[in-house]
């Protein structure tokens, strides 16, 4: 019994080396082909494995890459939505919109506390930090303030039901609110003469905290029934505070 076990493991072995040595001797074409023969539905087996455990590394290895690349591509393709809603409304308002200027005044900041929490910190100063104001990762909104203690800022995301009620439009410019409600991120009070678009993009309405055309997500569902004078809809938010780890601010004057 144990030879039979110690045969079934040299045997393999053997095979191995023989397919190594015959890969660099050069005996004669006609041998070389006859242990081609034999040996390729062997060989041709081992060959896919190592192919597909090298790929299979190498996308392990990739894994910090990507996640920076999708944050990279998500950031690039808020700020393309966003500058094409400030374009919309210049051609409306008969108006020029820089597209390159900043914001007054921002503040970086970075996610502390454990993983799930709404804290985020900065080493500047926060004296001029209030209670409402945006955070944001890029042009995408995540959240607005609720307090400081300290160091920390307490942020209140959106999909939050403290988050409140803020104006929003959307791509196809109906006017409403934001709110999250049963559990659920919505986009409420759009009047009935106006139906809501599947598909499109929900913007911030600019106030005294919060600046225009912040995108919140993408419409996914009407919820509301056709005979009510006000629809609703549900939204797909962009992105949520803990799916990104850096590039946030908040937005001390829009």
């Amino acid at each position: 019994m144990t030879n039979t076990k110690i045969n079934l493991l040299i045997l393999p072995l053997l095979i191995a080396i023989l397919l190594s040595t015959l890969g660099k001797l050069k005996i004669s074409p006609v041998i070389d082909n006859i242990f081609y023969t034999i040996l390729s539905p062997i060989h041709f087996p081992i060959g896919l494995l190592h192919q597909n455990v090298d790929r299979q590394i190498s996308n392990i290895k990739n894994i910090p890459k990507l996640r920076q690349q999708y944050q990279n591509i998500l950031s690039q393709n808020a700020r393309l939505l966003s500058e094409n809603e400030q374009l919309k409304q210049s051609l409306v308002d008969s108006k020029t919109v820089n597209l390159t200027s900043n914001y007054k005044s921002v503040l970086p900041v970075r996610l502390t506390g454990s993983i799930g929490s709404n804290l985020v910190s900065s080493s500047l100063p926060l004296d001029k930090i209030k209670k409402g104001q945006p955070l944001v990762f890029g042009k995408i909104l995540l959240g607005t303030v609720l307090d400081t203690k300290g160091s920390i800022v307490n942020i209140i995301p959106l999909d939050n039901e403290r988050i409140g009620t803020f104006a929003v439009h959307t791509s196809s410019n109906q006017k409403g609110q934001y709110r999250f409600i049963d559990n659920s991120p919505q986009l409420t009070d759009i009047s009935s003469l106006s139906p809501i678009v599947i598909g499109d993009y929900v913007f911030t309405e600019p106030s005294e905290l919060i600046p225009g055309n912040l995108i919140i997500g993408k419409i996914t569902k009407i919820i509301s029934a056709q005979q009510e004078p006000l629809q609703k809809a549900e939204i797909k938010l962009e992105t949520g505070l803990n799916d990104v780890s850096e590039g946030l601010t908040i937005i001390i004057q829009p």
